[in-house]
């Protein structure tokens, strides 16, 4: 399991639910994607991070639960099948792409079917390697969640830097690239200035989903062009949140790459992309941030961007409303989640500070049983509490978007809120 503040969740930021369309796993064709992993893995001789990524990997059919490994367990619970082991997860087990403890394996796990692009299959297979090796190197799982960046400030500094690096990776001579990585700093510092924790939390994410998505696209052969090319698509969606570091991540590791060969040595958990990239490229950022980045803007289309962000913020605003009436000031039920472990869909988050962020897919087990939403639940910053609108009484496990699988010896009870309700074990009398 991953820990993030304190709880243990099924997996890295880059969670998804699983699809409802999955195709049963060919045998031969999960040993041929073992076989393209390890041949990165070959290619680059453990040169990117002083040791191989590639280590234990399964394939899982979500509808089924049956999974093809590289390797059997140190039990021997799969069966041997030709060239790959077989077998099938317990139901205790929450399924996504991801990582997780298994059999006393780490092991990367990849929904099947795999995507049909040889780069964004190679890309997806060697980032969740990486995250089986990540705590050994030194970094942690940490995920928090950037609130401002679900602002139409947030959005709109975070396109800017966007927009800098792609011209950074793109430009043709060294003044133009180092002109370009300075406006990204600067966008950065703008954005970093308005929120006290910014800094530190985009920090976690970039050197967590950030590092990874690096290693895919470095160890699948990608280049500047086609980093540049993803943030550009990386404007397109619509949460920010977590999804920035799989944008922002390749795109400082490629510009590092390209001023020095052995960074990654200098890396620690404490260690700033932006700050590293400064040092190499001899780059200083000026005392009025604002006003440089007002000035620097222009080159791409800041007024624009504002425009898009004004008009996305009005609806932004409208679903947050919805949110808070319905998970804050309405009637709630409140699930204690001190022990979860959760699977989610980062591309869809909303942040709604103060309360925490919205999980509008979302499944969580933990102590009290198993919540399957498909709707809205808030979880607090903290991650120690998952709350989704009331049901009708205590005795009805589900709700408006939402089921609940209460363990044995657990209720539903009201809580101090009247029409509010919380989940507690049932105390047995003597």
């Amino acid at each position: 399991m991953k820990t993030i503040a304190g709880l243990a969740l099924a997996g890295t930021a880059f969670l998804t639910l699983a699809s409802a369309h999955a195709t049963a796993i060919d045998p031969k064709a999960a040993h041929a994607a073992f076989a393209e992993r390890q041949a990165m893995c070959d290619r680059d001789g453990g040169a990117l991070w002083g040791k191989s990524v590639c280590g234990p990997l399964m394939f899982i059919d979500p509808d089924t639960r049956e999974i093809v490994a590289n390797e059997n367990t140190p039990d021997d619970a799969l069966t041997k099948t030709g060239d790959v082991f077989t077998g099938k997860l317990g139901s205790e087990v929450l399924i996504s792409s991801t990582t997780v403890e298994w059999k006393g394996l780490r092991w990367s796990m990849i929904l099947w079917p795999l995507p049909a692009d040889v780069a964004t299959r190679n890309t997806e297979l060697a980032h969740e390697a990486w995250h089986v090796i990540q705590e050994s190197l030194g970094f942690p799982t940490n995920s928090p969640v950037e609130a401002q960046l679900g602002s139409a400030f947030g959005r709109t500094t975070m396109r800017l830097e966007w927009r800098a690096l792609a011209a950074a990776l793109t430009a043709t001579d060294t003044a133009g690239r180092k002109t370009a990585i300075r406006d990204a700093l600067i966008f950065r510092a703008w954005r970093r200035a308005q929120a006290k924790d910014a800094a530190d939390q985009e920090n976690q994410l970039l050197l967590n989903e950030g590092l990874a998505e690096y290693t895919g696209r470095r160890l699948s052969g990608q280049n500047d062009a086609t980093v540049a090319a993803a943030l550009g698509d990386a404007e397109k969606g619509n949460a920010y949140a977590r999804l920035f570091a799989f944008a922002s991540g390749p795109a400082y590791g490629f510009l590092l790459d390209d001023y020095s060969k052995d960074w990654r040595k200098h890396l620690s958990a404490q260690s700033d992309l932006g700050d590293m990239l400064a040092h190499l490229a001899d780059i200083s950022l000026p005392t009025n941030i604002g006003a440089a980045a007002r000035k620097a803007g222009r080159r791409y289309n800041l007024a624009g961007v504002e425009a898009d962000e004004k008009t996305i913020a009005l609806a932004h605003d409208k679903q947050a409303k919805i949110w808070i009436a319905q998970l804050v000031s309405g009637a709630v039920l409140h699930l204690p989640s001190h022990h979860m472990k959760a699977e989610f869909n980062p591309s869809i988050l909303f942040p709604l500070p103060p309360y925490g962020t919205v999980y509008p897919r979302l499944q969580v087990v933990t102590d009290w049983g198993k919540l399957k939403v498909d709707g809205a639940a808030l979880i607090d910053d903290n991650w120690t509490s998952v709350t989704v609108a009331a049901p009708a009484n205590a005795t009805t496990l589900s709700g408006s978007g939402w089921t609940l699988e209460l363990a044995p010896e657990w209720s539903i009870v009201p809580d101090k809120k009247p029409g509010d309700f919380t989940v507690a074990k049932n105390r047995h009398r003597p």
